[in-house]
């Protein structure tokens, strides 16, 4: 048997999504000596993975490692391997490899005979496979053999496509999936000379035989296919007609699904979300306020019917850790070992802990984190980070830090610095002048603050903390503010008309003076902890007042308290002084990890 007979017993289908499994299926001994050479490399093509888009494809190998190693690529082609490519008899290819080959030989070599053959086999492949009713399998053929006829003006066999989408499809596409007919319907708004009528009639057949049932997303792509489609004939009125009939349809559905359970809540606020900004952006801007207020009444149930996952702690070491770090230790000394349980975590020890958390965990890689806050209000959307590369999006990478900071910085708060302040509170009876060691002669203080200082960490240490956070948050922009001022930074702005404005605090910690000067570990801490949505977030929250009693004395808004007195701790002149003096304070007992144990 030559090469040819022996393909064609054992690629029998029109398409696979890997054929180099069937070739293990081959008697070598069965090869004429001089086709093993094309036998093996068709096999080895066969292997790679393809993605195909409107306009291109690319060839990919099937596995990469993480050791960067792979299996076989389409630059492990070689100048000889195309020239037995080149030589091969395409035409006697069983119809999936002849695809393949020659669209090879077309995209990699500028084969034009190639190309002609790749375009009617993709044609041909599509036809088998959709007639069998295995619509996602004949979208990339269908791509390709519109694609190549296009790019190389093989306008017999466009023509013959165009005609089967006009004549066949059109009177089919309701009674196929319907994801599979929009993507075709798309592929062909995409060429120049279809008629855009054809495609409106259809998405209107889909739009009005899906209304009822869950296929929400198609109908979401199908108003939008069809609004491109009146933009493209430059028909704006119905543009709008359409995005606000879209906009309906996503409030309805978003009615219907707050009917269903306590999920359908949380489903139904992506679906106001999205009818809010159609019915604002298309001249219903009485009916986005409408429905806004509808949103906002709903996040505010949704809090109400989270379910809370509860777990039960054993911190009896905590305890003994705690005793016998402090017992006997005046109550300077208490605070100033107070701040050895809280540290101002390293960026990159953060950013490493983050990716590998990522890495971990590929599930993660899968889906988003909405951040809501307290009245259920969706205050941030993140993205997941990309499991193979992490790092490629730095932004998202810093959001992802804040965030995984931000569970620590719960925990050490809630079981750590809330025990830590029980037990010093157990022991004194605290009043504003015995936090002058912190706050007198310390050199980080903005001139004028130390008592307004002096009082919000007084009211911090006797647990009054819906009072201390109101107090240091903004002391604490203003202490950075200040710092930036010192070292050259600009912390305003001046209008055109001559009027100053302060600079946003987002714009101060990024001031290339400040970062050059201070210590941004310190920084990156303050700023997840005062000003970003992925963190706690402190600073805005108490600026727009919306913080509640009982959020000031959540893990983070403690782990911020203690941050502050660390910092402090730094440059006050006095707590040196306590520090060099002390023998007490030479000996601390790290924390484990063991310390905490889950129950339950």
């Amino acid at each position: 048997m030559d090469i040819y007979e022996v393909l064609n017993e054992i690629i029998t289908e029109p398409h696979y999504y890997s054929m180099s499994r069937l070739f293990a299926n081959v008697d070598n001994s069965t090869i004429e000596d001089n086709d093993r050479i094309l036998f093996e490399l068709l096999k080895n093509i066969s292997s790679m993975g393809t993605h195909v888009t409107k306009n291109e494809i690319t060839f990919n190998p099937m596995f990469t490692y993480k050791d960067g190693s792979r299996s076989f690529a389409i630059e492990d082609i070689t100048e000889t391997d195309y020239q037995i490519l080149e030589k091969t008899e395409l035409d006697r290819l069983p119809l999936a490899l002849r695809s393949l080959i020659s669209d090879i030989l077309w995209t990699q070599r500028e084969n034009y005979p190639a190309s002609q053959i790749a375009a009617q086999s993709y044609w041909e492949t599509f036809q088998q496979v959709y007639k069998v009713r295995k619509y996602y399998e004949a979208l990339n053929p269908l791509k390709r053999a519109v694609c190549i006829s296009q790019q190389i003006k093989f306008q017999a066999l466009y023509s013959e496509i165009y005609d089967w989408f006009c004549n066949t499809f059109i009177g089919e596409a309701t009674h196929i999936n319907a994801f599979c007919a929009l993507r075709i319907m798309e592929l062909f708004f995409d060429q120049k000379s279809t008629d855009l009528s054809l495609i409106i009639k259809a998405v209107d057949s889909i739009i009005s035989l899906n209304s009822n049932d869950d296929s929400v997303l198609a109908i979401e792509q199908a108003y939008e296919l069809e609004a491109k489609c009146y933009n493209k004939l430059n028909k704006k009125n119905e543009v709008t007609k359409c995005n606000l009939a879209l906009a309906q349809f996503q409030y309805d559905f978003a009615e219907r699904l707050l009917e269903n359970d306590a999920m359908g809540a949380f489903r139904s606020v992506g679906f106001y979300e999205k009818a809010i900004v159609l019915f604002r952006n298309n001249g219903a801007s009485s009916k986005a306020e409408s429905v806004h207020k509808k949103l906002v009444e709903v996040q505010k149930k949704i809090p109400k019917n989270m379910h809370t996952f509860r777990m039960t702690f054993d911190i009896s070491k905590v305890i003994e850790n705690i005793k016998t770090n402090m017992d006997g230790l005046s109550f300077e000394e208490c605070i100033i070992r107070f701040t050895r349980y809280v540290g101002f975590e390293s960026i990159d020890t953060l950013r490493k802990r983050t990716i590998k958390e990522c890495t971990n965990n590929p599930l993660s890689s899968l889906f988003g984190t909405n951040v809501l806050d307290a009245q259920g209000r969706t205050i941030i959307k993140m993205a997941p980070l990309d499991d193979n590369d992490p790092e490629k999006d730095q932004e998202l990478l810093e959001l992802h830090m804040f965030r995984s900071s931000l569970q620590t910085q719960r925990i050490v708060g809630d079981i750590w610095v809330k025990n830590i302040l029980q037990y010093i509170r157990s022991r004194f009876s605290i009043n504003n002048a015995m936090v002058d060691f912190l706050t007198k002669e310390n050199c980080i203080i903005p001139e004028g603050r130390e008592t307004i200082f002096q009082k919000g960490v007084g009211c911090f240490l006797r647990g009054e903390y819906y009072e201390a956070m109101h107090i240091l948050a903004p002391q604490m922009e203003n202490l950075f503010r200040n710092i930036a001022n010192e070292v050259g930074g600009l912390t305003s702005t001046l209008s055109d008309d001559g009027l100053a404005q302060e600079k946003v605090l987002s714009s101060v910690f990024s001031l290339p003076e400040l970062l050059d000067a201070y210590d941004n570990n310190i920084i990156f801490a303050f700023r997840g902890l005062l000003n970003e949505q992925a963190g706690a977030n402190i600073r805005n929250r108490i600026a727009h007042g919306i913080i509640g009693e009982s959020e000031c004395s959540s893990g983070e808004c403690l782990y911020f308290g203690a941050l502050v007195i660390k910092l402090l701790s730094f440059t006050a002149f006095s707590c040196n002084d306590i520090i060099l003096k002390s023998e007490k304070l030479k000996n601390f007992k790290e924390p484990t990890k063991d310390d905490i144990q889950i129950i339950k």
